[in-house]
């Protein structure tokens, strides 16, 4: 086979294998536009519109390519997707014999030398979760923390995981058979390996410490790249994390009971100065206090530092006569600590520079914030770059020799076609955002029908959701929308507030079986939904997207409003900062593009086969009486779009 549109032909070798296989023509597009990148060696970013085929489209290339690729995807349901079904497939039909390899995060692997030592202290486990985890420990093969079928308390599952905190590589005495290093080894030799998006971004900010060396790079889910990204260049400072170093050095350590004291009370005087401004996330520069705090911290953990270098050997709670051995748990003991003190240093120097304005917007070296924990008892500070470009510039796009981008939601302008610079493409919010200065492009189109297949409404000015009365006006529209679709239905909001607010005013009014998120958990809910007849589903971000539901039990997605982010965010506040100090509008150039690839996720929840039929209704009047509502409206799919709720009866009935 010598082009890579032999591939897809109709008698081709996919047809073979793939019973009911469509030609798709902007599949066959996508994959010789990635080959073409491969062959060389520029980036490639693709929009594949739902139903393309777009793992297909590039596990053909992949598997061609005759070089070691990596796959990165946001979800474990696509990673085991391409392991199990996709790249076995592929490689079939190719007649290529390719080593995969799914490689996870060290802590989903057990480690066997903790667990030698937890079970050996004890006679039996000291409760019936523990109990359990010992049992599948003494039985697994490959250690991966997948094959439970029960969740861990974290706590336990600290005490087996192979983190790096813990470990001593090849002064273990488990090392030749250690699960994790197993693996790690498989992927040495691997010509694919498929990971997440979290693993992938911590590989570049270790430089590649995590990673065999790759030539090409595959990033599925594209649209959520900056925000791992962000949050792998992400130092956090909380009482979670302070407490697990210290569970860590006690069981290597015997700790003076003094810095436990001394480290909690400077936490304790932490916790209690980020409580004194209101808000669940605000800049740190918005509580002086904090200042007068930091060198506690800091203190704190350089007498931890102090000890630690001076009683490293004498300290050990199971001396060794390996002096290699001993070293080596300092310096992880030694890298811990050091890592908080330069977390405090990150923080204090982005606070300082935000305080006092003497740095340009553009060229911050961090964002610092605080936000409330889960629970709302606990904060934590961060600090973040307030943008990944110029990193990611650096350790990816000028290093690997093509890196491929796709998602279904990642343009957001007139779909064309191009080659060139980001300043003219479709792609400019992603590729200014993740630093690549030139690519390949290509808007590959769903192949579905949508203009027969899905219906756009969209509330009339009247109704904007920053009214204090938008939710009491909003309810009778929900409730008549659900009547035309029998329910069958997920009801998405920007905020946790107003979902509940809706949903107690719809609550004993609708006819149909409904759950609002927290009811149960989100598998659960989502088991639930799929069964229950008529179901509708009321719930916030975490449902926006990565969820399949074909056929009817999903016909319609009310959206509550245009998805902007909310500029009270501290990276969102610092991002149109930064766009400003360029002479840039920051709601043109970011607002906007943000709001378009997030309606677009909740859009795609709707259609996802040939044989769906559905409306998605956005309740924003702001997409009709602005002028960027209509820009933003027009980068969804072309579903029909109907100004009657009337209408859905041409599409609903008899159904």
């Amino acid at each position: 086979m010598r082009l890579v549109d032999d591939a897809f032909a109709s008698d081709g070798p996919i047809a073979r294998a793939l019973p009911g296989f469509e030609l798709r023509e902007g599949q066959v597009r996508m994959a010789r536009l990635i080959e073409r990148g491969f062959l060389e060696n520029v980036h490639t970013v693709v929009e594949a519109g739902t139903g393309v085929g777009k793992s297909l489209a590039y596990l053909v290339p992949a598997l061609r390519a005759g070089a070691r690729v990596v796959i990165s995807t946001g979800t474990i349901a696509l990673q085991e997707q391409l392991v199990r079904k996709d790249i076995p497939l592929v490689a079939k039909a190719l007649g290529v014999d390719a080593r995969v390899v799914l490689l996870k995060g060290r802590n989903h692997y057990l480690c066997k030398a903790k667990f030698e030592r937890e079970s050996g202290a004890r006679l039996i486990a000291p409760s019936i979760a523990l109990e359990r985890l010992w049992a599948w420990a003494e039985r697994t093969e490959t250690g991966d923390r997948a094959e439970l079928d029960f969740t861990p308390r974290p706590d336990d599952w600290e005490t087996l995981d192979a983190d790096a905190d813990d470990c001593i590589g090849e002064y273990c005495h488990r090392f030749a058979d250690c699960h994790f290093f197993a693996k790690r080894d498989e992927a040495r030799y691997a010509d694919v390996v498929v990971v997440n998006h979290a693993l992938f971004f911590l590989d570049l900010v270790s430089g590649g410490a995590l990673l065999p060396a790759y030539d090409f790079v595959v990033i599925d889910e594209a649209h959520q790249a900056e925000r791992y990204a962000t949050a792998a260049l992400t130092a956090t400072l909380s009482p979670v994390s302070v407490h697990r170093m210290m569970r860590k050095l006690h069981r290597t350590y015997v700790v003076p009971g003094s810095h436990d004291a001394e480290l909690g009370e400077a936490m304790r005087r932490l916790q209690q100065t980020l409580a004194q401004v209101p808000g669940d996330k605000y800049p740190v520069a918005a509580n002086e206090g904090v200042g007068e705090v930091l060198p506690v911290m800091r203190e704190a953990f350089y007498r931890l530092e102090n000890w630690l270098h001076a009683n490293w050997k004498d300290a050990l709670r199971k001396p060794t006569s390996n002096e290699a051995e001993a070293e080596r748990r300092r310096d992880l003991a030694l890298r811990a600590v050091a890592a908080h003190v330069a977390t405090v240093d990150r923080i204090d120097r982005a606070a300082q520079q935000a305080s006092l304005g003497a740095v340009p917007a553009d060229e911050v070296d961090a964002v610092a914030w605080v936000e409330r924990g889960e629970g709302g008892e606990r904060y934590e500070l961060n600090a973040a770059p307030f943008s990944v470009a110029d990193f990611l510039r650096a350790t990816l796009f000028v290093r690997t020799r093509s890196v491929v981008l796709t998602s279904a939601t990642i343009s957001t302008s007139a779909l064309r076609p191009v080659r060139g610079d980001a300043a003219e493409s479709p792609f400019a919010f992603i590729m200014s955002s993740l630093g690549i200065d030139e690519a390949q492009q290509l808007v590959a189109p769903s192949p579905f029908d949508y203009a027969q297949q899905a219906r756009l409404y969209v509330a009339p000015p009247r109704l904007n959701p920053k009214a204090t009365d938008f939710a009491r006006r909003a309810a009778p529209l929900i409730e008549e929308i659900l009547d035309r679709t029998a329910g069958r239905a997920f009801v998405l909001f920007t905020s946790y507030a107003r979902m509940r607010e809706v949903h107690g005013l719809l609550r004993d009014h609708l006819a149909f079986p409904a759950k609002v998120q927290g009811d149960l958990p989100r598998s659960a809910l989502l088991d639930w939904f799929r069964a229950t007849r008529h179901a509708v589903l009321f719930a916030t971000a975490t449902f926006w997207e990565g969820i399949d539901v074909v056929g009817d039990a999903l016909s319609c997605v009310i959206i509550d409003r245009l998805p902007f982010p909310s500029p009270s965010e501290p990276l969102v506040a610092a991002r149109i900062a930064a766009l400003e100090a360029q002479g840039r509008s920051g709601f043109e150039h970011y607002m906007i593009p943000s709001a378009i690839v997030r309606l677009k996720q909740g859009f795609g929840r709707l259609i996802r086969s040939t044989t769906d039929r559905g409306v998605v209704a956005l309740l924003d009047g702001r997409a009709t009486s602005m002028g960027y509502g209509a820009t933003i409206v027009g980068a969804l799919p072309p579903a029909t779009r109907i100004d009657d709720l009337r209408r859905l009866d041409e599409l609903f009935g008899g159904r």
